[in-house]
């Protein structure tokens, strides 16, 4: 009788071969040492470089802006003597205050916080290391490691005054305590872990989310071993044990909350306006913005509040304001699921897609600006399909990895919850890296055992890549030459360190590009952009190159008048006089006791030799003159009023001289 083979389950690993020998975490030797020395050097070389250049190249190093500028400001709040502040925490608490001690110890400059993030950073590729380690061979763990430390969106937000960096890094030291804690059911270590929640939630609140999927983690991801007791008891008291450890950090943070404003915020108030950001008609799924509010970040702040106060017709506390866009997108996902659905579905897509989306600046045009784009380093587009790829071959292993297979699914559930943008993305990438580090060692293996063997994980590689990076094809954020908008946010920059000619030929090169490429969202600032670079121009004098700018930027704001009074001084010293004559009447219609415009008329009816009208205007003006600032001796802006006056009536003496 033929002996019938025992066909191998799929999946299965045949025991001793190489890629078996992947998966024996041994114990920690010299070896691994060197190996975690070597992934910290690589990642802090990369993170020195990338901050000479980036200081150096980058005007917005010394300028932040949106939210890197509020926490900054946050930060000084608190070193004046603030430091409890007057109302709940509208975002969580933690980075504005390690900002403000780090600012305090490096004496206010923002390179020295910078290189303590880079630090932490690099730190951070060593706690991958030691997380890949506990599941995996060595090679696996220092392949994860410098993936970690080579990854440049890691390294570009080290760069920013935001709470990426602190949050990936107490992720991972949270992950790396959880798998002692469960491999060693240590009281201490799941106490540990449940500090490290705490930290990591009043750094960002939303992951809080791996507290629903620890019982399951604790229950699937244990070493068998004799315990007294039920199975249950145990899940219980350890996941009590972590969120013992949570509540020590979150409980003062919302004790101070209700002392400060008497409003319940166990953290921040910023969860229910980011839902509804998340979840409306008109969400795009990415996009931070409240629908209908402005678009700078005070703005859209105070535009939310007042909309929720207009619409239940009272002042709200915080919580109530979050509450209530809470609801509005809830019922959004509840009464329109032919829209919300397909948003879910496209924002679990953008999680997953490899364009790494802005949220305050364009990241490929700044990190091409500091001189770090030609440089070939690994983004989602290679550590994604390959993290994908470690997650199948992996499947056979999902109990004992279920840490870090529930923690990227309960991450990607809270992030797309909301609203979805390479920030928010960040911190699952580094635990990513750890399968895609599994997948590049099992290739190899295979590769080098069996070659036949490996095209079936490359078809499925393959399979992901298209996948992943079939939205690079139509992604316009990494297509540089057409952003104009960066080219804006470096003019501001230069404009707020008093470099003119710098200011200028940004201004005008955002101009230039948003004429080639018509990128939509230009238009946002385009009248900005036609403002600065009148008043830049007007300032020079340059009267010709002032004109067209200034014509363009209408509206009917303060922006606007004084536009238009910058517009009629370049008329009349083009010696365009009827338009300036125009331009001051628009003005005194809008704003009648606009007193330069009264002048400026007086000037404009005397240059074009109407001095009757002249004389009339002038008299007007002088009717109701009171100098400001009190007498003209008082003030150097009395003064120089004082100066204009008497210069235009003995002007329009010597005319009416000159007439007669």
């Amino acid at each position: 009788m033929a002996k019938i083979e025992k066909k191998k389950p799929a999946g299965q690993i045949q025991k001793g071969s190489a890629v078996a020998r992947l998966a024996k975490p041994d114990a920690w030797s010299r070896a691994d040492t060197r190996s975690a020395a070597i992934v910290f050097g690589v990642a802090l070389i990369l993170r020195m470089i990338f901050f000479f250049l980036n200081r150096h190249n980058n005007p917005l190093f010394d300028y932040p802006i949106m939210d890197a500028k509020y926490h900054l400001e946050w930060a000084q709040k608190i070193l004046s003597g603030d430091f409890w502040g007057d109302d709940v925490f509208f975002r969580a608490p933690l980075y504005p205050y390690l900002l403000a001690l780090l600012y305090k110890i490096g004496g206010a400059k923002i390179g020295f916080v910078i290189v303590c993030q880079h630090v932490m950073g690099a730190l951070s590729t060593v706690l991958v290391y030691s997380l890949a380690r506990r599941f995996f061979a060595a090679r696996v763990a220092l392949v994860a490691g410098l993936l970690t430390a080579l990854y440049w969106p890691l390294v570009y937000f080290e760069g920013d005054l935001l709470f990426e960096t602190l949050f990936v890094f107490l992720t991972l030291a949270l992950l790396l305590s959880l798998a002692a804690a469960i491999q060693r059911r240590s009281t201490a270590l799941f106490l540990v872990s449940g500090v490290l929640l705490g930290l990591a939630a009043i750094t960002r609140p939303p992951i809080l989310i791996l507290a629903a999927v620890l019982p399951f983690v604790f229950r699937y991801a244990a070493v068998p071993r004799a315990e007294k007791g039920s199975p249950l008891r145990a899940w219980i008291r350890q996941t009590g044990l972590v969120a013992v450890g949570a509540l020590v950090l979150i409980l003062p943070v919302t004790v101070r909350n209700f002392a400060v404003g008497r409003d319940f915020v166990p953290i921040a108030s910023q969860g229910g306006v980011n839902f509804y950001i998340g979840n409306n008609p008109q969400s795009d799924g990415r996009t931070a913005i409240v629908p209908g509010t402005r678009w700078d970040w005070w703005g859209g702040y105070e535009d939310s509040i007042r909309m929720a106060e207009n619409a239940v017709g009272r002042k709200l506390k915080p919580s109530e304001v979050s509450d209530y866009y809470f609801k509005k997108g809830l019922k959004f996902i509840i009464t329109e699921p032919g829209k919300s659905i397909p948003l879910l579905a496209k924002k679990l897509y953008l999680f997953w897609a490899a364009g790494e989306r802005s949220n305050n600046k364009y990241i490929y045009f700044f990190w091409h600006q500091s001189g770090m784009g030609k440089v070939p380093l690994p983004g989602f587009w290679f550590v994604g399909p390959l993290a994908l790829l470690g997650g199948v071959l992996l499947w056979h292993r999902r109990r004992e990895l279920s840490l870090l297979y529930l923690f990227v699914a309960a991450y990607t559930l809270a992030i797309i919850a909301f609203f979805v943008n390479d920030r928010f993305r960040l911190p699952a990438a580094p635990v990513l890296a750890v399968f895609a580090a599994y997948a590049v060692c099992h290739l190899w293996s295979v590769w080098r055992s069996d070659k036949p063997a490996v095209w079936k994980p490359l078809a499925i590689l393959a399979a992901c890549a298209i996948v992943v990076n079939a939205d690079l094809v139509r992604f316009a954020e990494n297509k540089i030459e057409e952003d104009a908008l960066s080219h804006y946010t470096l003019g501001n920059a230069y404009l707020n360190r008093a470099d003119t000619d710098k200011a200028i030929s940004e201004y005008e090169e955002a101009l230039e590009r948003y004429r080639r490429y018509k990128r939509p969202g230009f238009l946002l600032v385009a009248r900005n952009v036609e403002y600065n670079l009148g008043r830049l121009y007007w300032s020079l004098k340059s009267w010709s190159r002032a004109i067209p700018h200034l014509e363009k930027v209408g509206g009917n704001d303060q922006y606007a008048l004084l536009a238009l009074e910058m517009l009629a001084e370049c008329y009349a010293n083009e010696k365009r006089y009827a338009n300036a004559t125009e331009a001051y009447r628009v003005i005194l219609r809008a704003a009648p006791q606009n007193r330069k415009a009264k002048l400026g008329l007086a000037r404009s009816y005397r240059l074009s030799g109407d001095l009757d009208r002249a004389e009339e205007a002038l008299n007007d003006f002088l009717a109701g003159y009171r100098p400001p600032g009190g007498r003209p001796a008082e003030s150097p802006e009395a003064l120089a009023e004082s100066d204009a006056i008497r210069a235009e009536t003995e002007a329009l003496r010597k005319a009416r001289g000159g007439a007669e």
